[in-house]
């Protein structure tokens, strides 16, 4: 259950939305399904994780009864560098995600809604310069976590 009246609102606004089918186009029919979720200063107070995943799981849910008979992929993922929760939906036809980076899928949502809620939203350190330790540290390759589902 929904706790928050932001998260309800989100949720309101995109649970009947229409689902676009194109299985000859991955990337159009991505953006063509993608939702971003992101609370002002104000609102940020409010959101739980808990909230969140009750939030997922409703959109999962309403996505299965809309997209009976068709083969899809829910997925959502932190984008960091807007600071949003994304999702959106691709036929499974494609055989991927239409990212252009290393992806680690995975059906363990609370790896992705405490990425954002908690280590993003929340966190008032989120973005700012690491410490100086004096010692450089190599870079690790970037590995987008994705959570991903089928619908229906």
């Amino acid at each position: 259950m929904i706790s928050s009246m932001v998260v309800s609102k989100w949720f309101d606004m995109a649970k009947d939305d229409a689902v676009e089918i194109d299985a000859a186009d991955i990337n159009h029919e991505a953006m063509s399904n993608m939702w971003r979720f992101s609370p002002t200063d104000e609102e940020t107070p409010e959101i739980t994780a808990a909230d969140m995943r009750a939030f997922i799981g409703q959109m999962v849910a309403a996505r299965s009864s809309a997209l009976a008979g068709e083969e899809m992929l829910f997925y959502c993922w932190h984008d960091a560098q807007c600071r949003q929760l994304r999702f959106s939906l691709v036929s499974r036809a494609h055989g991927r995600l239409p990212f252009r980076c290393e992806v680690r899928e995975t059906q363990d949502l609370a790896l992705i809604v405490d990425r954002v809620v908690d280590g993003d939203w929340r966190n008032e350190d989120y973005m700012q310069a690491p410490q100086e330790d004096g010692d450089a540290q190599e870079q690790a390759p970037f590995i987008l976590p994705v959570f991903v589902v089928p619908v229906p």
